[in-house]
């Protein structure tokens, strides 16, 4: 069972009514934070009576304190090395962030912390685990390795945090976090936060929580008040140009271009450069060491426009973004308001745009619903557009637009005899074949994707000469040729 507290309408509680120990209210009176969030204020009380908490609210609102000041106030500090309190981020930035917070305001009770994530040498951390902590913050994988390899015993547990629990789930870390939780003592206070509060992270709580109460700040999800944001529709072909033509136009200080891809960050960034743009990309493909130098170079403005996957949409601690740009959009609804929350901070106004094609129509409708407003819609005025690229039954089983050439076209699946095609609407090489009926691509592949260079331009091919007797249908869909008839899979 579960009960619910709603956040109150007006934030009374001042932070030294909830009389903490000497040093945390050192460190806060240090800060200068003399009133909690309301996140915090529906929070803090139950935590201080050391209940199990779901806290529902988005990035920005104060949850890292709303956890950090109960644990600190209740902690025993008696030199042991092993940890009373675990937190579980899903992402590196994340771990470091909270990190700095538990360094800040721990700093008057001597409280020794511990970061431990993966993409960088496992030597020093190991050389901290060895000298001890009270708090260690880290991500799934590596602290599953220090666990496993018997470098680091859970067993003195007091305080767990899976902080941004929806993520880690989004992320793949069911079964990390499943065998990281298992070792730990069953009488220990657990702290769930999420952005959402989906089935999943439902069944989660359910499983290693005790009767948490829930802290939930919106029922709905609502986009910052100082982000203006659109959606500009484009064909898929020409994404790329529309996104130039949004950065010559805006003229951004700092951009942040989300893409789905770690590939297609490099080589959106290499496109980008070629438009006179200083670009930085950052993915999981970077070691960390050149991910935080990367994002210091962003940071101090070397860069206007750093390109980034998901990995960057929580955890960016990067407040003067002018503009965001989701080059694809996200496979999540929530994480779109995560997004663009990047921009509009500090009480700065930003802009987001979205370029979105036919294929995204569904992600918009569920993104619409989520944040309970219709998005606006925006052609730039001057830009030539072109007929948005076909989404049809036919496209993925690769029926063409007519009859093949005859003898002098490609096959679509081979040399002569009865031809299958390798992929929808496909000539040898994975791109659209050949039609007579046909002039454009019909249907793209993936295959047709990897062959497309830089921005939507085609890659160079080599024509093959056409040997006597090779059949040849239409590049997609039945052709007549000497060789035989091509069929369509």
């Amino acid at each position: 069972m579960t009960s619910e507290t709603k956040p109150p309408e007006e934030v009374t509680a001042k932070f030294r009514d909830y009389e903490f120990r000497e040093g945390v209210q050192q460190a806060l009176d240090d800060a200068g934070y003399e009133t909690p969030t309301p996140i915090q204020s529906a929070a803090i009380p139950p935590l201080m009576k050391g209940g199990d908490l779901i806290g529902v609210a988005e990035t920005g609102t104060g949850k890292t304190l709303t956890y950090l000041l109960p644990i600190l106030h209740r902690m025993v500090f008696d030199g042991s090395k092993s940890p009373q309190a675990v937190v579980i981020c899903p992402t590196r930035e994340l771990a470091q962030q909270v990190g700095k917070e538990a360094v800040k305001f721990g700093r008057h009770l001597g409280l020794r912390t511990i970061v431990a994530y993966g993409g960088t040498s496992t030597a020093e951390q190991k050389r901290l685990l060895t000298e001890g902590c009270e708090l260690l913050v880290a991500t799934p994988g590596r602290l599953l390795d220090f666990v496993n390899s018997a470098w680091l015993s859970l067993r003195r547990v007091k305080y767990l945090v899976l902080d941004e629990a929806d993520r880690m789930l989004d992320m793949g870390f069911i079964n990390d976090m499943d065998a990281i939780l298992r070792k730990m003592p069953m009488s220990r206070q657990s702290m769930l936060f999420s952005a959402t509060f989906s089935d999943e992270v439902r069944e989660l709580a359910e499983r290693y929580m005790l009767h948490p109460e829930i802290v939930r700040m919106s029922a709905q999800t609502k986009v910052a008040g100082g982000v203006d944001h659109a959606l500009y529709p484009v064909a898929d072909s020409q994404k790329t140009d529309l996104l130039l033509e949004i950065l010559r136009r805006r003229r951004a200080t700092k951009t942040l271009v989300f893409i789905a891809t770690k590939k297609g960050t490099s080589e959106l960034a290499l496109r980008l450069r070629r438009d006179a743009h200083e670009v930085v990309s950052l993915s999981s493909l970077l070691s960390q060491a050149n991910r935080e130098r990367a994002l210091k170079a962003f940071r101090d403005g070397e860069f206007d426009v750093l390109v980034a996957t998901d990995v960057a949409a929580r955890g960016l601690d990067i407040t003067d973004i002018d503009l965001v740009i989701n080059y694809d959009l996200p496979m999540q609804s929530s994480d779109y308001v995560h997004r663009i929350g990047r921009t509009g901070r500090a009480e700065r106004h930003g802009h987001a745009a979205s370029l979105v094609t036919p294929r995204d129509e569904r992600k918009v409708k569920e993104i619409e619903r989520l944040i309970g407003e219709r998005i606006a819609r925006i052609e730039l005025e001057g830009f030539r557009y072109r007929k948005a690229d076909p989404v049809r039954d036919g496209d993925r089983r690769g029926r063409g637009g007519g009859r093949g050439r005859g003898d002098g076209g490609r096959s679509s699946g081979g040399r002569g005899g009865s031809g299958r095609r390798r992929s929808g609407g496909s000539g040898r090489s994975g791109g659209s074949g050949r039609s007579g009926g046909s002039g454009g691509r019909s249907g793209e592949s993936s295959a047709a994707k990897e062959n497309r260079g830089e921005g939507g331009a085609p890659r160079p091919r080599r024509r093959r000469r056409r040997r006597p007797g090779s059949g040849s249908g239409g590049g997609s869909g039945s052709g007549s040729g000497s060789g035989g008839s091509g069929s369509a899979d």
